[in-house]
């Protein structure tokens, strides 16, 4: 992680993350793309009152929308954002949930940054096509030191 520009490096199955991150000092940015727990103590770690963000990747928009059906979830959905945000606003941070949807040409922007050398993607294992359920397996492990790749080009 070093070698990729971090300037602390913690891991996460050496004790408690939250108290780890603790001595280091407040931040600007936080990416939550875990979830769980984590909004519960994450938000205490931005700097208050200074444009610090907390963006989370986990919503709770489909399990809403699922359960309540598509008007009342996306009521609830939308009740749940406000307050999160005037609440945690209140409290000197600003909170956000991050959506994404597929863009080619924002992929080919991230092509060219990769064949750059700007991004330097790294890459746990590499399986081919025809190890697919192998792969799943890999995944459904949990704790890649980076992503799983499957190799769609090279015939093997």
């Amino acid at each position: 992680m070093k070698k990729l520009g971090a300037d602390d490096v913690i891991d996460y199955k050496s004790g408690n993350l939250e108290e780890q991150l603790k001595t280091l000092p407040l931040f600007d940015f936080i990416l939550d793309n875990v979830g769980g727990s984590t909004e519960k103590w994450a938000l205490d770690l931005l700097k208050k009152w200074s444009g610090a963000t907390y963006v989370t990747l986990v919503t709770p928009f489909l399990i809403n929308m699922d359960k309540l059906g598509v008007a009342d979830g996306m009521l609830q959905t939308g009740v749940t954002i406000g307050s999160k945000t005037v609440k945690h606003l209140l409290k000197g941070v600003h909170y956000r949930w991050a959506f994404f949807m597929p863009s080619g040409p924002s992929l080919d922007e991230i092509a060219e940054l990769v064949d750059s050398g700007k991004i330097q993607p790294v890459i746990d294992q590499v399986f081919p096509f025809s190890e697919v359920p192998k792969a799943f397996l890999k995944l459904e492990e949990g704790h890649a030191r980076g992503k799983t790749v499957i190799d769609v080009v090279n015939k093997k």
